[in-house]
């Protein structure tokens, strides 16, 4: 049954990944960075605490408990994806998908790589 549910889960991630640009057919003559920020307000900020408000039992209560320094620390490493994600667009609008895409995730490799071992080192200091 696991293995179901993870196959669900996998299909409905992927429609949604594949279907994300549709509405934005429709609006052609806006700048990128208008539809790029109303598809931003909806996919983080008003689908995901809707979406965990009616599938996790007691969500809200859970929140409140939660201590204010971890609150704080998911909003700012939330920002920094964000930030992460406009620069990715950017990369792309102005390298090209290919060349954009190869360099933008090869820095997300080489910094992945190097950013959790030198902070698990300095962390044993």
């Amino acid at each position: 049954m696991q293995v179901l549910f993870g196959i669900i889960y996998h299909f409905i991630g992927g429609f949604a990944s594949g279907s994300f640009y549709i509405p934005y057919k429709k609006v052609r003559g806006w700048s990128w960075e208008s539809y790029w920020i109303v598809g931003g307000i909806f996919s983080w900020l008003i689908v995901p605490p809707l979406a965990a408000y009616l599938t996790i039992p007691g969500f809200t209560e859970i929140i409140r408990q939660t201590d204010s320094s971890i609150i704080g620390a998911t909003y700012m490493f939330g920002l920094l994806w964000g930030i992460g994600g406009l620069t990715y667009g950017l990369g792309v609008r102005y390298l090209g998908v290919s060349l954009g895409s190869s360099i933008i995730l090869g820095l997300c490799m080489v910094f992945g790589a190097l950013i959790p071992s030198m902070y698990y080192n300095f962390s044993r200091l």
